[in-house]
């Protein structure tokens, strides 16, 4: 597998094309010490299977593009707020990633950016819409919102919030970072805008985003550090469908800035 630089590849898999018991015979020795002991933590085995297949499937991703690492010896760093990243010492091919799973759903983005997020939702849990944008969301952002139709608002709560999600993501941060700090619009049917208020020191024209299609019951959303000049020329997809077959998958862009 080959990536370019000016590529971001989307991996996903289905949890139902999956079974725990297979995955824990072949793959539970992938986890690192930590990951095990929250894996024994969980009381629930779908909770079991959803990390468990998180990292089955960044560690089979990864591997696709360098062949001379196998799934189960990628070793991983975390900065200071968590985000993993292939140690200085395997990183040989610039691989950047980050993983993001809701439900029965797990996405992962993999390109040569280094500031690279996603955020993928499931949008059949309704969300006190007006409450958390009022708390969370810019004061633009939720004015906006609140004034669609209501039977909107579910689909606009989302789209804000796994494009707020995917930027966090992609600086490494999470929620330290305020997400009243930068405001989303929606210009037309096919554009984003996104504007940074002073106090996030961050520049608009650096960064690239979209919404993707995912499915009638979720929302996907991907954000780039690209720089002025390093432009995102084309999204592909695959989908992992067993630990040694994946599929390619057309990325079908609703939007983009």
């Amino acid at each position: 597998m080959r990536i370019e630089d000016s590529e971001i590849h989307l991996w996903q898999l289905e949890q139902a094309d999956f079974e725990l018991s297979s995955l824990q015979s072949e793959c539970l020795a992938w986890l690192t010490e930590s990951e095990l002991k929250r894996f024994q933590r969980f009381q629930f085995d779908r909770d079991r299977k959803q990390l468990l297949l998180g990292r089955v499937l960044m560690r089979v991703a990864l591997s696709s593009y360098d062949r001379s690492v196998a799934p189960a010896s990628w070793d991983f760093t975390h900065n200071d707020y968590g985000k993993p990243s292939i140690s200085e010492e395997q990183n040989f091919a610039s691989l950047y990633f980050n993983l993001s799973h809701s439900a029965e759903k797990v996405v992962l983005a993999v390109s040569r950016f280094k500031d690279i997020g996603v955020d993928v939702e499931c949008v059949r849990k309704p969300r006190r819409v007006e409450a958390i944008a009022q708390r969370f969301f810019s004061d633009l952002e939720a004015t906006q919102l609140l004034s669609l139709p209501e039977d909107q608002q579910q689909s606009r709560f989302y789209d804000l919030w796994t494009l707020k999600e995917a930027y966090i993501k992609a600086c490494g941060m999470g929620l330290a970072i305020p997400l009243q700090h930068f405001s989303y619009g929606f210009a037309g049917d096919d554009r984003l805008t996104v504007k940074f208020d002073a106090r996030r020191n961050d520049v608009e024209s650096a960064w690239q985003f979209w919404q993707l299609s995912a499915g009638p019951d979720f929302t996907l959303a991907v954000a780039a550090k690209t720089g002025e000049e390093g432009l995102v020329q084309s999204l592909s997809g695959w989908r992992l469908v067993d630990l040694d077959k994946f599929l390619e998958q057309q990325v079908h862009v609703i939007r983009s800035k």
